[in-house]
């Protein structure tokens, strides 16, 4: 999730030599990887049109798998999932099926969402969907949200890439809008490299753990317009650098929990490790490179997340500042004035209070259309990188990436400017 940010070839020659373990970490790299740089879509985990199913290393916990009893329970339960839902209540049989499951160890209910394979785990999607008399679902989209991450949590690696793939209500939806018949699920890689219990990344930082690098600099907003929500995760990161680490968790399966929040009230998402692919490159959000082995991924998980809990990518695209700090921190923002003498001082201050500070510009909703000479995009999202007071400017950075030119990467606007070309500006308390 914490990808490094330089091509590890840069710096390998130089700093092998003077780091325990340097050489070992090359071709234990060399290794993984087998090929040279021109790697191709072969050496993937990489579906066009679907998610991937690949048998990963997975070491369960708890005692060791009882089969009889993982195949008695299993088809137990299957006969109460496939029971007569208009005779008992949908929301009976799944309660019912949870009962049945929960107590099982990882590796046994691994074992039954194997057997069960696409017919047990569409059944079990499309319970979820039933409505009762009053047209409501069996479970509501909160319950669900719960069903689904005690599962993908618990079973292994290709376990939960079947939930993911058999259970739609896992996944987000996700339309590209393009007929290039190049548009899948990609299960990203990275260049991480285990030696003697430590973790190397490509420019040899030792790592405790992948959400440890995380920084408001690594995010490329790719290529869904999800621009306010994460210029805004920039905006929290930035003022608060324990957040996304405490938010975001990679589980011991491969799995990734976000937490975001519902009217205040924290809600865990969990999901399958997959991202959305296309053209060749990843097309989420990702960090400093668009290689989907080697991309910074935790941008794109951020994102994937919110299209669960919003119900599709199509659902996160466009949007306010405002609704995208209520879902990371579960806080209420506060508007500031923009037409306020004292915007500059206000906006420091804040932001030596911790809070996190969010723009938009104006426009008629096309971002390619361009402001103040070319250096603002127009109806996009920026968050407040830095406040002049002195010279009563603000600096506003962008979620298209740090390019190496720079090119609309940070924009300083003088009140006037700002008065001008922003619409709205949010902040809200991150700690």
């Amino acid at each position: 999730m914490g990808y490094g940010r330089n091509n590890w070839r840069q710096v390998a020659g130089f700093a092998a030599e003077f780091i325990p373990g340097g050489e070992a970490v090359i071709d234990a790299v060399d290794l993984a990887r087998g090929v040279s740089e021109g790697v191709g879509l072969s050496r993937l985990n990489y579906t066009k049109g679907g998610h991937p199913l690949v048998e990963l290393p997975w070491q369960p916990p708890g005692p060791p798998p009882d089969p009889q009893r993982a195949e008695a329970v299993g088809q137990q339960a299957w006969n109460v999932l496939f029971a007569d839902e208009t005779r008992y209540s949908a929301r009976s049989l799944l309660d019912q099926v949870g009962n049945l499951l929960v107590p099982l160890p990882p590796a046994e209910l691994d074992m039954v969402v194997r057997r069960w394979g696409q017919q047990g785990l569409e059944r079990w999607d499309s319970l979820t969907h039933v409505e009762d008399e009053n047209g409501e679902p069996a479970y509501d989209w909160r319950r669900q949200a719960e069903l689904f991450g005690w599962l993908l949590r618990t079973v292994s690696p290709y376990g939960a890439m079947l939930i993911g793939t058999w259970m739609p209500c896992s996944q987000p939806e996700y339309d590209p809008e393009c007929q290039c018949g190049d548009h899948g699920w990609v299960l990203p890689e990275g260049p991480f490299a285990q030696v003697d219990g430590a973790y190397f990344t490509q420019n040899w930082q030792r790592v405790s753990g992948s959400t440890e690098a995380m920084s408001w600099q690594d995010m490329d907003q790719g290529r869904f317009g999800t621009c306010w929500f994460l210029t805004s995760i920039q905006a929290v990161i930035q003022a608060n650098p324990q957040h996304a680490p405490g938010h975001l968790r990679l589980e011991a399966n491969g799995t990734v929990t976000c937490t975001l929040y519902d009217h205040g009230r924290a809600v865990d998402i969990t999901m399958v490790p997959d991202l959305p692919y296309g053209h060749g490159r990843l097309w989420s959000a990702a960090g400093h490179t668009e290689d989907a082995r080697y991309a910074e991924t935790w941008p794109g998980y951020y994102e994937k997340a919110a299209a669960i809990i919003r119900g599709g990518y199509d659902e996160i695209v466009g949007g306010w500042a405002y609704d995208a700090f209520c879902l990371l921190t579960g806080k209420v923002p506060q508007e500031l004035d923009l037409n306020s003498p004292w915007l500059c001082h206000e906006a420091a201050d804040r932001r030596g209070r911790g809070q996190a500070l969010a723009v938009g510009t104006v426009g008629r909703g096309d971002d390619r259309e361009k402001l103040a000479g070319g250096r603002l995009a127009a109806s996009h999202a920026y968050f407040v990188k830095d406040v002049d007071v002195a010279g009563g400017r603000i600096c506003l950075g962008n979620p298209w990436g740090d390019g190496a030119t720079r090119q609309m990467w940070e924009c300083w606007l003088t009140l006037d400017e700002a008065r001008t070309y922003l619409c709205k500006v949010d902040a809200v308390e991150t700690w």
